[in-house]
C-alpha cells in the first residue's frame, strides 16, 4: 500500500503559543506524559528509535538555555549580555507520518517490513540535515497511524536558536538581510524573506520525496480520496497546503515581533509604531494570501508535473531493478549449471578410481593367496625334510633320547638349530620314539654286516634311480 508523505518542521520557545505548545508541552506529549496525552486514547510509553529519550532530551535543553547567552543593543548604542527569553524557540522538532495504520504495522508483517524501511530511511535523512544536532528519535504506534519525533537542539549555538536549524527560516533570514543591504525597505525585506522561505520549504519537501518518499514506496501529493474533478481536487490540495503555510508564516512573523518588542528598551511611542507595522504586515500577509489563492492552480499544475517525473523516476529505477534481477537468475542458472557438469565429471571419475582400487585389491588379494600357497607347500617340504633327517639322525646315532628320558639330543648343530626354529621336536617326538624302537627290533634280527648294509642304504641322500623326488613329494604329499 503506497500515500501520502508528510514531513513537518516546526519550532518551539519555553513560552506557549496560541496553540498551547511549548518546549515542556512537546516533549512531555512524545514521552506520554498522561497529562499531556489526553488525546491518545490509549497511550504507550514511545520506542526510542535512536539518541536519547524525551525527558532526557528535556534535561540537555534546560542546561543549555541555563548556559546561554544573547547580546542586545541598548536604545544609547550600549551592548548587553542577557539570558534566554522564554519566548525565543529553543527546540526543532521534525515529525514525519507513514500512510499505513498502526494497527496493520503490528499486525501484517510485510507491513511492518516497508514501515521498518521507512524507518530507516528517515533517520538517514535526519542525520543529513541535523548531524550532531539531533538529539533523539522516538516512535509512536498508539495513534491511528504510526510516526516520528525527532528533536533537534541548537547545542553549538550560544544565543540557543533553533529557528536558525530550520533550512527554511534560514533561507527566509538570509533573503530578508540581502534585501535590507540592496536598500528595500522592512516591508520588501519582509516579502522577499517570506517568499524565500516558500520557495525553500517546497524544496525541502522535494528532498525528503527524493530521499525517503520515492524509496519507502511513498507519493509526493495526497490520493484523490474525495472523488473530486482534477481541477477541484488541484484547487483544494493547493488552498490547504498555501493555507496551512500561511499559517506557520503568521505565527513565526508574531513570534518574531514579540522578540523584538522585548529585546529592545523601547518607549511607548515606539511599541504603538511596532504595533501599527504589525497589522500593516497582517494586511501584507492577507494580500499575499489572496494573490497564492488565485496562483495555487498554476502551482498545483507544477506539483503534478514534479510528481509525474518522480514516478518516471520510480518507474527507471524499477526497470533497473528488474534487469538486474534478470542478469542474477542468468548468472546463477548458468553457474548452476557448470557446477552439476562439475559434479558429474567428479562422481564419474570417482566411480573409475573406486573400480580400479577394487581390481587392484582382487589382484593383490590373488597374489597373496599365491604366496601364502607357495609358503605352506615350502614349509610342509621342509617340515617333511627334517622329518627325514631327525629320523636317518635316530639310525646313524646322531640324534639319541636325551639324558632325562624326555625328548632327543641332536649332535648336528644346523639341524638341532633349524628344529628349534621351527619348534617341531615336540611333534615329532612320537614318531622318532616309534623309529628308534622298530630300528632296535630289525637289528636283533640282522647280522652286524647286514645290518651296515640296511643303515647304509636308508641314510643315502639320493633318491632310488627313475624317481623325481619333488614330483614324487607333489604326488603323494598334499600341503
Amino acid at each position: 500500500m503506497s500515500g501520502p508523505q508528510f514531513f513537518h518542521l516546526q519550532s518551539f520557545s519555553r513560552k506557549a503559543n496560541p496553540a498551547g505548545q511549548s518546549v515542556e508541552q512537546v516533549l512531555a506529549e512524545a514521552g506520554r506524559v498522561p497529562r499531556f496525552s489526553t488525546h491518545v486514547t490509549a497511550p504507550r510509553p514511545p520506542r526510542v528509535v535512536a539518541g536519547l529519550h524525551p525527558a532526557r532530551i528535556k534535561e540537555r535543553h534546560d542546561a543549555m538555555v541555563e548556559a546561554g547567552r544573547i547580546s542586545v543593543t541598548l536604545a544609547d548604542g550600549s551592548t548587553k549580555e542577557r539570558g534566554i527569553r522564554k519566548d525565543r524557540h529553543t527546540l526543532l522538532t521534525c515529525v514525519a507520518s507513514h500512510p499505513l495504520l498502526s494497527s496493520q504495522v503490528e499486525a501484517d508483517a510485510e507491513a511492518r517490513r516497508k514501515y521498518e524501511t521507512w524507518v530507516e530511511y528517515n533517520l538517514a535523512h535526519f542525520r543529513r540535515m541535523f548531524g550532531e544536532n539531533l538529539m533523539g528519535v522516538v516512535e509512536h504506534l498508539d495513534e491511528e497511524h504510526p510516526h516520528l519525533h525527532a528533536f533537534v537542539l541548537p547545542t553549538d549555538d550560544p544565543t540557543c536558536s533553533a529557528r536558525d536549524l530550520n533550512p527554511a527560516w534560514a533561507a527566509k533570514a538570509e533573503a530578508e538581510a540581502a534585501a535590507r543591504e540592496a536598500g528595500h525597505d522592512a516591508k520588501a525585506a519582509v516579502k522577499l524573506g517570506n517568499a524565500a522561505y516558500k520557495v525553500r520549504a517546497r524544496e525541502l519537501q522535494d528532498e525528503y520525496h527524493r530521499e525517503v518518499g520515492i524509496a519507502a514506496a511513498l507519493t509526493r501529493l495526497g490520493p484523490k480520496r474525495e472523488r473530486l474533478s482534477r481541477a477541484e481536487w488541484r484547487a483544494r490540495k493547493a488552498t490547504a497546503e498555501q493555507d496551512a503555510l500561511l499559517l506557520r508564516e503568521m505565527e513565526d512573523r508574531v513570534s518574531a515581533l514579540a522578540i523584538h518588542e522585548e529585546e529592545l528598551s523601547a518607549t511607548e511611542d515606539e511599541i504603538t509604531a511596532r504595533l501599527a507595522e504589525q497589522l500593516e504586515q497582517a494586511a501584507l500577509l492577507d494580500a499575499e494570501a489572496e494573490a497564492k489563492r488565485q496562483s495555487a492552480s498554476t502551482e498545483s499544475d507544477a506539483l503534478l508535473e514534479a510528481a509525474r517525473r518522480d514516478r518516471e523516476a520510480a518507474v527507471a529505477r524499477l526497470a533497473t531493478a528488474e534487469a538486474e534481477a534478470g542478469r542474477l537468475e542468468k548468472r546463477a542458472r548458468k553457474k548452476a549449471e557448470e557446477d552439476t557438469a562439475v559434479a558429474d565429471a567428479y562422481l564419474l571419475d570417482t566411480k573409475r578410481k573406486a573400480r580400479q582400487l577394487r581390481l587392484d585389491a582382487e589382484r593383490k588379494m590373488e597374489e597373496v593367496h599365491s604366496q601364502a600357497d607357495a609358503y605352506r607347500r615350502d614349509g610342509v617340504r621342509e617340515a617333511f625334510e627334517l622329518a627325514r633327517k631327525l629320523m636317518i639322525g635316530v639310525l646313524t646315532g646322531e640324534v639319541v633320547p636325551a639324558p632325562t628320558g624326555e625328548g632327543w639330543t641332536i649332535h648336528d648343530e644346523r639341524l638341532k638349530r633349524r628344529v628349534g626354529e621351527l619348534d617341531v621336536a615336540s611333534s615329532l617326538n612320537r614318531i622318532l620314539q616309534i623309529v628308534s624302537r622298530c630300528w632296535e627290533l630289525i637289528k636283533r634280527h640282522l647280522r652286524p654286516a647286514a645290518a651296515e648294509a640296511e643303515l647304509s642304504d636308508l641314510v643315502e641322500d639320493q633318491p632310488p634311480a627313475g624317481r623325481n623326488p619333488r614330483l614324487q613329494s607333489e604326488r603323494e604329499i598334499e600341503p
